[in-house]
């Protein structure tokens, strides 16, 4: 691909302090050659001194960064906005409160020029407000990772082809896309993406699914591409991943016709608007999480406690939607209109 000119993108939200290291970072990093870069920082309505910041921020950078403002609360609504503004032919993503690698931009375009891709993605390694407990970081907890937004997947490079379903997938931080093929899909869903200050999430794995289905799915995956993501004391607590598998239900019911492609969701029966099969799962998940009460260690407990709460969310988000009268999830009436389609 011919990459003449990058756009990294970042959205914010009062994270004033932490954005501040970022773009500090990111005047330390070294820029890809013979490419024009800019940076965009889209504030989602901060009222702490987010605005001043940048102002002082760009003051000091030789490259570009552009204060970009966005009403509608919600990450995938800034997104679409830094997406419409931004004239980069690659869009790099990272957080406001990420420090990246100093090469960080620089092999995002070369990897993009020597590929036929759509996207590239590295590591996000943590940066620890606290310790985190050990038997947090073993690889058999790896599937419950969701809340810290770790990615680590290995020291070997991967490629990412239609051919090859369920491969784990990147998440924003560390995440680059080929500005055209997110134009080609119609951006993000708005209804995913920490709408309105909620845990819904969902907007980085849903992308992917578009990606498919528009034949425009093909990445690389570069494990010497890393930035570091700041994991707050608040995130290793029981609490906030409870609370965050909860909300990982809710995302996934909203996505529900994409993880159940094989559904005609029109046809499927449903119990006080949730589909009859949820049901079934949940009852066979909350039940093998009693099997193990007193009987397996903490870490296990645990595991099966989050996925049963994950079944929660999603039954509950369904019959908010039922109560509401709304089209029910799965369907298309259900889905959200996009630009493009």
């Amino acid at each position: 691909m011919t990459v003449q000119s990058v756009s990294v993108l970042i959205c914010t939200y009062n994270r004033a302090r932490m954005l501040r290291e970022t773009l500090a970072a990111l005047r330390e990093l070294t820029m890809p050659a013979d490419c024009d870069v800019e940076i965009l920082v889209v504030d989602n309505n901060s009222t702490d001194d987010t605005a001043r910041v940048l102002s002082e921020a760009a003051a000091e950078s030789s490259v570009p960064i552009v204060h970009l403002k966005e009403t509608q609360q919600g990450k995938s609504f800034a997104l679409n906005r830094g997406l419409a503004m931004a004239r980069g032919d690659v869009i790099a993503l990272t957080d406001d409160d990420v420090l990246p690698a100093k090469d960080w931009l620089s092999r995002i375009v070369e990897r993009f020029r020597e590929r036929d891709v759509t996207f590239v993605f590295g590591k996000v390694l943590p940066r620890w407000g606290c310790v985190p407990p050990p038997e947090l970081l073993t690889l058999r907890a790896q599937h419950i990772w969701g809340p810290l937004a770790i990615v680590d997947y290995g020291d070997a490079t991967i490629e990412y082809r239609p051919e090859t379903p369920g491969q784990r997938l990147p998440i924003g931080a560390n995440l680059a896309f080929a500005r055209a093929a997110l134009v080609t899909i119609g951006g993000w869903r708005t209804d995913l993406g920490k709408v309105n200050n909620t845990l819904i999430s969902g907007e980085d794995h849903e992308i992917f699914l578009r990606i498919r289905r528009h034949g425009l799915y093909a990445g690389y995956y570069d494990p010497g591409n890393s930035v570091r993501h700041f994991v707050p004391a608040s995130r290793v607590t029981r609490r906030y991943f409870r609370q965050w598998f909860y909300w990982h239900g809710k995302t996934n019911a909203l996505m529900m016709a994409d993880l159940f492609p094989e559904l005609d969701f029109t046809r499927v029966p449903r119990i006080l608007g949730v589909p009859r099969f949820l049901y079934r799962q949940a009852a066979s998940q909350f039940w093998r999480y009693l099997k193990r009460v007193g009987r397996d260690d903490a870490m296990s407990l645990l595991s099966e406690e989050l996925w049963a709460l994950r079944y929660a969310g999603m039954i509950s988000e369904c019959w908010k939607h039922s109560l509401r009268r709304m089209p029910p999830l799965g369907t298309p009436e259900a889905l959200p209109q996009m630009a493009g389609h």
